[in-house]
């Protein structure tokens, strides 16, 4: 065994012990604790609360991981706030620049599912809610964001590269066998043929039209108690928001926080705090305290993971804590470009 083998077996070792620590010392903590600036500290688990769910970066990467418990995905928490009797609203945390369209609308249609179970959601918009973050935002009874918050950027986009021109120059012939015309769309070995161009155009443009209806609908959708945190003006604004006005904003165009709400885009400007307040209205139950999305265990190990790593060595350093070459399930970033993607962005 080399030193740095056993070098490496000590920090990791050492992790795990200050992990144990903390999972032992928030399991002791108090269910009820006193409030901090008008918004009650986390929950336990179990008691009647407002779940926190966050959306944090792009869209549709990897899924979330089982390793020693940590948090599912956003979708799988939505699913289990909707769910689960003691969830009595939801608080979403979005900082995404979007991603893939399938998963935006999967979340969409998750937090459309809290209305059906009679429990409002309110989505804080912090540094990047755009294009497919906005999607998913869009479902939401109310929309917080920053003043210098980015969002918008409603449209859809897919993109490739050729490398056709490049290989001829060095004398390459790739070779390509299918089974259809079109089974190599996007081909990084030649340009798309005119019949390719109109059917790509085709597909974002029809997924453009699916994205403004569910923006239209989600905005125009009104709590059931709407009075009580939204004002005549942002209902007015909201309301204003059919169709045919979002096809306007959805040029690709990106919009400030202060922008979005002169649009009706986003309700008002706040976050986390306003966002506890509304929802403690909105139930009629002024104790209600948000939980965290883990247990305590969990938050101190992502706490730890998060300071100076980055997300492959992350990943390295848990396969050493396990003896393991790879760490199933550990969450890296996906590239937005990344050839043939489509993505909302």
């Amino acid at each position: 065994m080399t030193q740095e083998t056993q070098l490496n077996r000590i920090l990791a070792a050492s992790l795990l012990v200050v992990c144990l620590i903390a999972a032992i010392v928030g399991g002791t903590r108090p269910a009820s604790e006193p409030t901090r600036g008008g918004v009650g500290l986390e929950a336990a688990r179990g008691a009647d609360r407002i779940e926190v769910v966050t959306l944090e970066g792009t869209i549709g990467g990897p899924g979330g991981s089982t390793l020693v418990g940590l948090p599912t995905s956003p979708v799988e928490q939505l699913r289990e706030a909707a769910r689960d009797p003691s969830v009595k609203a939801v608080l979403l945390r979005i900082n995404s620049p979007g991603g893939a369209v399938g998963s935006s609308q999967e979340l969409y249609r998750a937090v459309t599912a809290l209305h059906e179970a009679d429990k409002p959601v309110i989505a804080t918009l912090e540094n990047i809610a755009a294009s497919g973050g906005y999607y998913v935002a869009s479902a939401a009874d109310k929309i917080y964001a920053n003043p210098g918050t980015l969002t918008g950027s409603i449209g859809v986009i897919i993109s490739g590269l050729s490398f056709g021109k490049l290989l001829e120059n060095y004398g390459i012939e790739p070779q390509t066998f299918k089974t259809g015309e079109y089974k190599d769309l996007l081909s990084p070995f030649r340009s798309a043929t005119p019949q390719e161009q109109r059917l790509l155009q085709n597909l974002v443009e029809d997924t453009l039209e699916q994205f403004i209806r569910d923006v239209a609908q989600g905005r125009q959708h009104l709590p059931e108690k709407a009075d009580e945190v939204l004002e005549a003006e942002m209902i007015a604004r909201r309301q204003s928001l059919d169709e045919d006005r979002v096809r306007q904003l959805a040029d690709g165009r990106i919009f400030t926080g202060a922008q979005a709400v002169e649009v009706g885009l986003v309700d008002a400007l706040g976050g986390y705090t306003e966002a506890v307040e509304d929802l403690r209205r909105m139930t009629g139950d002024p104790s209600l305290s948000p939980a965290g999305e883990g247990e305590g265990f969990q938050r101190v190990l992502r706490r730890l993971l998060s300071q100076g790593l980055s997300s492959q060595r992350q990943a390295a350093w848990l396969g050493r804590l396990l003896e393991s070459n790879e760490t199933v399930g550990i969450p890296d970033v996906p590239l937005l470009w990344m050839a043939p993607e489509w993505t909302l962005r």
